[in-house]
């Protein structure tokens, strides 16, 4: 608060920044596949079409995979508080389908970054090709409890397709208040790192605003390495640790619906460390 007070100016850039970003990275690409995906979403809660584990985890997974962060977040979350998968279910559900909107990463990642759309759909395929062994591994290693049948719906659903625009615009809040206000602290912390030592490496720039925020740490490293050998790498490495900014958006999903992190956190780790390493062979 005392460096926003002072630094207005930079506080402000930041802000901007965030805002370009969002708007013209994320928005154009989440915003539909949003609004299909919590459609659907509530078709299925309007028919009460949740049943077994695994047709469960099939159906959050294509939800996920469809909407982008924090789509499968937000889907398990309601599902949870609503009784309709239980807790120690979702919060494996939570690390398992997480992944970017495909049309994200073939059209921003693929096509804008790296030039080209094919690479964006390797790396589509080999991100949920991880993923997918996760929930094969949850459904064979992990006990699950019984599933208590709902004879009713829990929470009435009228219109579908108005629910999923109402939970899309509560979504996209999220996102954007949390892409604009850590990009807006990157900012901040490189300006004052730049006026301590008289200036910034290109590589701390790039690491500040990645852990704080992804789609602004692609956007400085495309800016300032592009052209280096090692950029697509750097691009994977981002992509893969996601930064402090979607996994916020996680956390308070996941919270709302009081589901435990742990899980999150192991198969999130995993995910880098194969990710990263298979598309340093493949890419």
């Amino acid at each position: 608060m005392t460096l926003f007070i002072l630094m207005p100016g930079i506080a402000h850039q930041g802000a901007q920044l965030g805002l370009e970003v969002f708007l013209k990275r994320l928005l154009p690409y989440l915003l539909p596949y949003l609004v299909v995906s919590q459609w659907l979403l509530y078709e299925l809660y309007k028919k009460n079409k949740w049943q077994s584990h695994v047709s469960n985890s099939i159906k959050i997974y294509a939800i996920g995979a469809f909407g982008g962060f924090p789509t499968g977040a937000a889907t398990i979350s309601t599902l949870a508080q609503s009784n309709m998968i239980s807790k120690k279910h979702a919060s494996h559900l939570l690390g398992i389908c997480h992944a970017p909107s495909p049309m994200f990463v073939v059209g921003v990642v693929g096509a804008q970054f790296l030039s080209s759309a094919n690479s964006g759909i390797i790396l589509l395929l080999i991100l949920h090709s991880i993923n997918l062994v996760f929930l094969v591994f949850l459904h064979i290693f992990v006990a699950m409890p019984k599933i208590v049948k709902n004879d009713h719906i829990v929470k009435p659903v009228t219109s579908p397709l108005s629910e999923g625009i109402n939970q899309t615009a509560s979504i996209l809040l999220l996102v954007a208040t949390t892409v604009v206000f850590f990009t807006t602290i990157s900012t901040v912390i490189r300006e004052i790192i730049r006026v301590i030592f008289d200036g910034v490496p290109h590589q701390v720039s790039v690491f500040i605003y990645s852990f704080f925020e992804m789609t602004a740490g692609l956007e400085i490293a495309h800016q300032l390495f592009k052209m280096e050998t090692f950029f697509p790498l750097l691009v994977v490495s981002i992509l893969s640790f996601n930064g402090l900014s979607i996994h916020m958006q996680i956390m308070v999903l996941a919270k709302s619906a009081k589901l435990s992190l742990k899980p999150y956190v192991f198969y999130r780790f995993i995910h880098f460390l194969l990710f990263v390493g298979s598309c340093y062979l493949f890419l």
